[in-house]
């Protein structure tokens, strides 16, 4: 019985994180947004909530197979893969492995702010040796561009990431939960009344923040740095 219940649980876990992958590659098409030569898209965001419910390699796979999906279609070639690769890997990757070992709210928020920051920071040392060679432009060219454009741009797009990964989790891990999946590595919950309270206060504060962050981040993609629906 035992056995047949984990297998069940298996196919269970295969089949959400396919489709997982599924809505990342949707999102990525219906949903790009162009800034000059970047494109701002939100299947981290898919990745990352992945991550979180069954663990970082989960959030990886994903994070890996969506952009070679992308790779068949795209017009930006190998120079895209890259970056979507490392953009992908560095959010994903850092946030998850955070939260896999600090499974809480400001777990969360550590985890997916210091996803922010290393991608922000891998994207501006990928840019710098990678769009010379596809935009065929000098380097100091592209250090021009990185006040002007790129950092704001990946600045934004990771904390919009966050911000909504933050602000959607929890939702998407309770219908999960009622469909039977069980959570990797979950732990025990404290029954106590005012403790559950506070737990729900914080959470209503973190994700009255994350949306509040994420208005002001739109705002600035669309009315700063001229982004539009591609």
């Amino acid at each position: 019985m035992k056995a047949t219940q984990n297998n069940s649980q298996r196919v269970k876990k295969i089949t959400i994180i396919a489709l997982f992958c599924a809505m990342s590659f949707i999102i990525s098409v219906i949903l790009p947004i162009k800034v000059m030569f970047l494109t701002l898209d939100f299947k981290d965001t898919i990745s990352a909530i992945c991550g979180m419910f069954f663990g970082p390699a989960a959030g990886l796979f994903c994070a890996v197979v969506v952009p070679f999906i992308e790779f068949l279609y795209s017009d930006t070639g190998v120079y895209g893969l890259i970056m979507n690769l490392l953009s992908s890997i560095a959010f994903v990757g850092v946030s998850t492995l955070i939260y896999k070992y600090k499974k809480s709210i400001w777990g969360a928020v550590a985890g997916l702010v210091s996803g922010a920051c290393v991608t922000v920071a891998v994207m501006l040392v990928a840019n710098l040796f990678v769009t010379p060679y596809y935009m065929g432009v000098t380097q100091e060219a592209v250090i021009e561009l990185i006040p002007k454009v790129i950092f704001p741009f990946n600045l934004v797009k990771s904390i919009l990431n966050a911000s909504i990964t933050m602000l959607i989790y929890k939702p998407v891990s309770k219908v999960l939960k009622r469909m039977g999946v069980s959570k990797n590595n979950s732990v025990s919950v404290n029954s106590d009344g005012a403790v559950l309270t506070q737990n729900k206060t914080r959470s209503l504060a973190v994700a009255l923040v994350s949306a509040v962050v994420m208005i002001l981040a739109f705002l600035v993609l669309f009315f700063v740095l001229g982004g539009k629906l591609a």
